[in-house]
């Protein structure tokens, strides 16, 4: 068989060790510290030479190659606009504001349950796990631990809540990345995981509060240390939940379904004008701020190391990420050699959406194993089953749910990925010791597969649910 510009069609043999030759430079790439985006851009290279090995013509490839980095543009919009929300909202006192009340709950029966909510909360609106590990993970890890609580426990419930927020919140570049690789929008991205991860996130709290009251019986909390966080946060900010009001706006926005680029360029404009009203900043520090992101001078390495992020340029490793992504898939398009593996290697064990779901999973686990990189775990299960999940009329926003499903939230409990030596390193328990505790990891995928198997939370490529018309043709 050949191919639509006349070359012939590689075989299944041929089609795997192509795949095998570009996953391996980036696996190599990663283990000899290239950078996740350098990595990516050799196997970017590699997928290239690959397809002009195979008969594909230079012009052929650049035109595709082009198209998918415009499909990628409003992704990467979106990417660049969060960086400076961040930003914005740290100079105006919204995150500085969160954190200090946010300490101010803390209480001896609780610290477990409150570990995990505490981080869920500072990851959902920073949109990073490692801050959130590193900062208010490694507060609420000092106060169990002077009141004794097992530090493993503490580990796996700062995990579990920091990877929550890095799965669902907009600001986080996995959020972004899933939808731009599986060519769904990040709304419906976030709207599709909300099926998964709220309902496990409510029994995980539930387990860690049964856990916590366990391990909190006859111990006495010292509050010192929270209260000078939280007189540092003061001293430094007009802290006041009139700062959080353009946090809720995108909310609000979303909920509405207001497009995402103009949603947060809206809340951008209108955090400027708290920033100046809340906290007195000078247009030219918001400016600075929104591009360079902030800085914090507290004195307080906790404080500082949280609040010093944002910003339109700390985005650019991720829209470059996107953007070699796309070239790599590109390539391996138009050598159709992605195609011959699904068609002739994985097409004959997906009977149905379900089996999809679960075949998605599996390769995002796989991906993760292999590499120890959870965007590899998104990237390369994502142009590998996009355009199946169309095939089986599945929305895309389901693909984009498993492979953060799957490969978002599990990267922190494989021992040799780069998450878990950051997560170990940080708060200095083992990945085997916290691992059984990082409830969050175990539970999302069960969630996946009840959606999977009753067709709850699926839909159609139209977007029509699938559980209402499996319910009408009964």
């Amino acid at each position: 068989m050949k191919n639509e510009n006349g070359s012939a069609r590689p075989s299944l043999a041929i089609s795997i060790i192509g795949l095998i030759a570009i996953i391996g430079v980036i696996v190599v790439g990663i283990k000899l510290n290239f950078g996740t985006q350098m990595a990516v851009f050799c196997g970017a290279v590699v997928a290239v030479i690959v397809a002009m090995l195979l008969g594909e013509k230079w012009p052929d490839i650049q035109d595709l190659l082009v198209e998918q980095i415009n499909g990628v543009t409003v992704a990467n919009i979106i990417i660049i606009e969060v960086g400076i929300l961040v930003g914005i909202w740290l100079i105006g006192g919204a995150l500085p504001t969160l954190i200090h009340f946010g300490l101010g709950v803390i209480s001896p029966s609780a610290i477990v349950p409150l570990t995990f909510v505490l981080c869920a909360f500072t990851s959902l609106c920073t949109g990073t796990s490692y801050g959130s590990a590193a900062t208010m993970g490694l507060a609420m890890l000092g106060i169990g631990l002077n009141m004794g609580i097992n530090p493993a426990l503490l580990a796996g419930a700062i995990v579990s809540g920091a990877y929550f927020g890095d799965k669902m919140s907009p600001m986080s570049d996995t959020t972004n990345v899933a939808p731009a690789m599986s060519g769904t929008d990040l709304y419906s991205h976030i709207n599709s995981m909300l099926y998964t991860t709220v309902p496990a996130a409510v029994v995980v709290l539930i387990l860690y509060t049964v856990m916590g009251m366990n391990a909190a019986a006859n111990v006495d909390v010292d509050i010192s240390d929270v209260a000078m966080l939280q007189a540092k946060l003061a001293e430094h900010f007009n802290i006041s939940f009139i700062c959080v009001i353009p946090m809720l706006l995108v909310i609000v926005l979303s909920i509405l379904k207001v497009p995402a680029i103009i949603a947060m360029g809206g809340t951008a404009i209108v955090s400027v004008i708290f920033a100046v009203a809340t906290q007195g900043a000078p247009l030219s520090d918001i400016m600075g701020a929104a591009f360079n992101g902030y800085s914090s001078n507290t004195g307080v390495a906790l404080i500082d190391t949280i609040l010093n992020r944002g910003g339109a340029k700390s985005m650019v490793g991720t829209v470059y990420l996107v953007m070699f992504a796309s070239i790599m898939s590109a390539a391996m398009k138009k050598s159709g050699i992605l195609d011959i593996v699904i068609d002739k290697g994985v097409r004959p064990v997906i009977r149905s959406a379900r089996s999809l779901v679960i075949v998605t999973m599996l390769e995002s686990y796989l991906v993760l194993l292999l590499t120890g990189n959870q965007t590899m775990a998104i990237i390369i299960p994502g142009q590998t089953f996009a355009d199946t999940f169309d095939e089986y009329d599945v929305h895309r926003k389901v693909c984009s749910r498993c492979l953060e499903d799957a490969g978002t939230i599990a990267c922190a409990v494989v021992p040799w990925s780069s998450a878990a030596l950051y997560m170990s390193g940080v708060l200095d328990v083992s990945p085997l010791a916290y691992a059984p505790y990082t409830l969050l990891t175990f539970v999302v995928p069960v969630f996946s597969m009840i959606c999977a198997f009753t067709g709850f939370g699926m839909w159609n490529s139209k977007g029509e649910p699938m559980w209402k018309k499996a319910r009408s043709a009964k």
